[in-house]
């Protein structure tokens, strides 16, 4: 049995899942500072299944860090372009919206010019997304991470014609309303599935780890109420072309 973590962060992990006989683990790293590369990078080095990206992500829009961005892209080091996106969940982070504006528009422009997917962070923010539509429909594809809104609201973005991929974590665990819509009712072929490991944590909880993305399937399968080697399959492939990667 295959789990695949669409979104996690190696660097605050400090260790990732062991791959044991009879499950395997792979997954996607994301980070956002020079140290959180080099962490990284010494993380997944090696470890078959795991892929890098790098983004400049809305809470800290540093563009300084694009520069690292375009050589770890021209050097193919990273797989996808992020985290990025805009966040105005609360006050702070929305008096940041011009550096947000920035960051983004570089990523975009790159993801573009690279041809890689995009790996998007959205809070209180899904209205900009349309403005962008047409060009983020240029993408290879377009990984909601988190996606915090309703099944009608993915529908839409795919009618703009974005390829997007939209991703659920541990508020599935949390019975979150609009999730468990979007897991039961978006064609499959759109879903993947994260831990946002050590960041997405449960009431009670201190931090995740990656190898709890069983658990997010494990209730994945509950509401859509399929097989669960059929629902692996499918996820299995909906990451390789997402992130356009092999697991063989």
């Amino acid at each position: 049995m295959l789990f695949c973590d669409s979104h996690f962060h190696a660097s605050d992990c400090k260790l990732l899942p062991d791959n044991e006989k009879d499950k395997v683990f792979a997954g996607v790293s994301c980070a956002h500072s020079l140290q959180e590369w080099n962490e990284q990078s010494c993380l997944t080095n090696g470890r078959k299944g795991f892929f890098n990206a790098f983004g400049i992500h809305p809470q800290l829009p540093d563009v300084q860090n694009c520069r690292l961005l375009e050589s770890l892209l021209q050097e193919k080091k990273i797989v996808a372009i992020g985290e990025t996106g805009f966040d105005f969940f609360t006050e702070k982070f929305k008096s940041n919206k011009k550096s947000q504006e920035e960051s983004w528009n570089i990523c975009l422009e790159l993801a573009g010019k690279y041809n890689v997917p995009l790996i998007i962070h959205n809070r209180k923010a899904l209205d900009i997304m349309f403005i962008y539509a047409k060009q983020m429909s240029l993408l290879p594809a377009v990984i909601f991470h988190s996606f915090a809104f309703s099944s009608r609201e993915a529908e839409s973005l795919l009618r703009h014609g974005i390829n997007a991929y939209f991703s659920f974590g541990k508020p599935l665990l949390n019975n979150n309303k609009k999730s468990i819509d979007c897991i039961r009712n978006l064609s499959i072929d759109r879903i993947l599935l994260e831990t946002d490991a050590p960041f997405q944590t449960l009431k009670g909880e201190t931090s995740t780890h990656p190898s709890e993305i069983e658990r997010v399937y494990k209730k994945a399968i509950e509401i859509r109420n399929i097989d669960s080697y059929e629902f692996c399959q499918k996820l299995e492939k909906n990451f390789c072309t997402a992130f356009n990667v092999s697991l063989l």
